[in-house]
């Protein structure tokens, strides 16, 4: 295949450049990855009865060895089919669900700077396993970095609508907002409110992490997941060490206050 000169600028080029130069920065490679819309050789129908449309992708040899072409951009795809060929254009998570992953893929091409990503290393990125390896070798800094631009704020009328209703719960002792960022979703940081309670049986701590969920979410315009902050969890040192409480049961000499 004859091999083309970039003639305009792929934010994606920079990404993959950073990635072959630097360890570091392959996390970022496969998350920008998975995140991408690329376009692939094929085309799409929907059989009568069938829930789901069928794929059907065409595969090329390149140096004698069978491979699925994808393109970060439809430019760099006409620069090298001329339009002649039908193409699909989908996020690359999906396309993971959607075909066996028994051959490679090779990334761009007929470019000086394309990449060949290997069965092995498809199925790596499909259950998530390379970005948890990649995210767990970037320093804290940089985890701190990433979970700092991406994290959630609730608008205060929310807060305080939250801190209002956990006052029903008198076994609520504190309440902390923080997020929980898995390096795989696309969805962004994920809002948590832990709580501190007093100790109570096992049914009765689901029952209260139930109730409380119901409460909360009626009034967020985003799913707040609840969680205990117990011993036994990882989190619970990381919040309570670091983050400040939005809310503080009310004490003994607080409630002969309001009567003053």
């Amino acid at each position: 295949m004859k091999k083309f000169n970039n003639v305009f600028t792929d934010p994606f080029d920079e990404v993959l450049s950073d990635a072959i130069k630097d360890p570091i920065r392959r996390y970022h490679f496969y998350k920008a990855f998975m995140d991408l819309e690329v376009i692939v050789l094929g085309s799409v129908s929907k059989d009568d009865g069938e829930e789901d449309p069928t794929l059907h992708l065409k595969y090329i040899e390149v140096d004698k060895e069978l491979v699925l072409p994808i393109y970060s951009t439809r430019v760099k795809f006409d620069a090298i089919f001329q339009s002649k060929y039908r193409y699909v254009k989908i996020k690359t998570r999906q396309l993971l669900q959607l075909i066996e992953l028994d051959v490679p893929w090779i990334l761009n091409p007929g470019y000086n700077l394309s990449k060949k990503i290997i069965p092995e290393e498809l199925e790596t990125l499909r259950d998530g396993r390379i970005l948890h390896y990649y995210f767990n070798e970037l320093s804290l800094e940089e985890k701190q970095r990433l979970f700092t631009d991406q994290i959630v704020q609730m608008p205060d009328n929310i807060m305080n609508a939250v801190s209002d209703s956990l006052q029903t719960f008198p076994s609520i002792k504190k309440a902390y907002l923080t997020n929980i960022y898995n390096p795989v979703n696309d969805d962004g940081p994920i809002p948590l409110i832990g709580l501190e309670v007093d100790g109570h049986g096992n049914d009765q701590l689901n029952q209260l992490v139930l109730t409380v969920f119901k409460t909360v979410n009626q009034y967020a315009y985003q799913q707040i997941e609840i969680a205990l902050l117990t011993e036994a969890l990882p989190l619970t040192n990381a919040v309570i060490g670091h983050i400040k409480p939005f809310y503080v049961r009310p004490s003994v000499d607080d409630l002969k206050s309001m009567f003053h």
